[in-house]
């Protein structure tokens, strides 16, 4: 196979296109562009170009916005400023939340880049308005209760553990299969605990944690999928699919986002956006996110490990120096949160129950006290070391002191 000279050749719109791994950012991106793009009207285009567009389509449209900047980037800057002014005004008569104009301006710096077209962004992002506090909060846990005793099928209780116990990204479900959950297990083979790979071959890659509640889930799900494919799933196919295809279909973000809207909505959590209103209360699935953010700081989690488990680059630090991830030793400090994250409460008293037992434990105490006679005979060596090396120094001291004085009366004597 050899290459041909119109490979080699890409329009300006299709290497944004590559620019952009994920379809969910993919979508919005695409969507902020176009509405950018169409606000700019073919005279202004016959201004700066001398010609109009060839069509009013996003490629035509993008390709006569970069030739534009090419020809001159201090044009497309104005137009860019005059965009984001006409966004300010949006967010000063409340019809835009400040965090959106943000997000606006992404996709135009996306087309921009992935067409090698270099503009100082200061004056722009500047004359941005700040984002205020994020007025949205989590789900707390008796809605969740709610959302499971509502939710009839596995799938949707499936998504909700794992939504609340995993604080990853809706985008994730794009990416799950059977080979990206490890479950933890305690010596009576019950389990403490797993651990779940979000996205799965990208370079933002991470591991998160899930509760046992959430691995036993998992496991009933499991023979679900035996009981209607009449076997078990394979480590490469997806963790959720559709129950609309007879066979394994993966359930993506769209369906679990619509499944998701579902439930909230059953409990009275989405009613009618009011007059002035931009946003519900809660978001659908940010939710999820902030609730886990919220139990793992009231658990006391390390700030460090919290971000971890949420997959935030957390500066230059990225602090993996600290753990070996596939070692998974920031499980330790997840189980600190297992209790707050856990939804039933039959499951959290069931927790509390088991962690008592093993406090009382025979084998515990008795490990505990050989651990006490240690240190103490571990103490008493160092205060015999401390008192042998100060008895030493004294009797150092005494010989000098008693050399001097000998040394002074034969001074004197002679």
């Amino acid at each position: 196979m050899k290459l041909e000279i119109n490979d080699t050749k890409t329009t300006a719109y299709q290497n944004f296109v590559d620019s952009i791994r994920d379809k969910e950012t993919f979508r919005k991106y695409n969507s902020y562009l176009k509405l950018f793009l169409d606000l700019i009207p073919n005279e202004m285009y016959k201004q700066y170009l001398q010609h109009e567009p060839r069509s009013r389509e996003l490629s035509d449209l993008a390709f006569a916005f970069t030739e534009i900047a090419q020809k001159n980037v201090k044009n497309t800057k104005g137009i860019i400023q005059a965009y984001t002014r006409n966004l300010k005004e949006q967010v000063d008569s409340g019809k835009l939340s400040p965090a959106t104009v943000k997000n606006r301006l992404k996709p135009i710096k996306a087309l921009m880049k992935s067409n090698d077209i270099e503009m100082s962004w200061y004056l722009v992002d500047k004359s941005l308005p700040k984002p205020g506090k994020s007025k949205d909060r989590a789900y707390t846990r008796e809605e969740l209760q709610s959302m499971m005793s509502v939710a009839t099928d596995l799938t949707d209780k499936v998504i909700i553990i794992l939504f609340s116990s995993g604080g990853f990204r809706v985008e994730s479900w794009n990416y799950f299969t059977w080979d990206d959950v490890i479950y933890f297990q305690n010596e009576d083979n019950s389990f403490k605990g797993g651990a779940l790979r979000v996205y799965h071959g990208d370079i933002e890659e991470y591991w998160c944690f899930i509760t046992p509640e959430a691995c036993n889930y998992l496991m009933l799900y499991r023979e679900e999928w035996k009981s209607r494919f009449f076997r078990y799933p394979e480590k490469n196919e997806p963790l959720l699919i559709s129950l609309r295809h007879n066979t394994p279909v993966r359930l993506g973000l769209s369906g679990v986002k619509s499944r998701m809207i579902n439930i909230v909505e059953s409990i009275g959590l989405r009613p009618k956006l009011k007059d002035g209103q931009q946003r519900h209360e809660i978001m659908i699935d940010h939710g999820f996110r902030k609730y886990f953010n919220t139990m793992l700081r009231r658990a006391k989690v390390n700030y460090l490990d919290k971000e971890d488990m949420m997959g935030h680059k957390v500066g230059l630090e990225k602090h993996y120096e600290r753990y070996q991830e596939e070692d998974f030793e920031r499980f330790s400090e997840y189980q600190k949160a297992i209790p707050f994250l856990t939804i039933s409460d039959e499951e959290r008293i069931r927790l509390e129950n088991e962690k008592l037992k093993d406090e009382n434990n025979p084998q515990q105490i008795a490990s505990q006290n050989e651990k006490i006679e240690s240190l103490e005979k571990s103490l008493k060596s160092f205060q015999e070391k401390v008192k042998k090396r100060d008895d030493e120094w004294k009797r150092s001291i005494m010989k000098i002191v008693s050399e001097s004085r000998t040394k002074i009366r034969d001074t004197t004597t002679n």
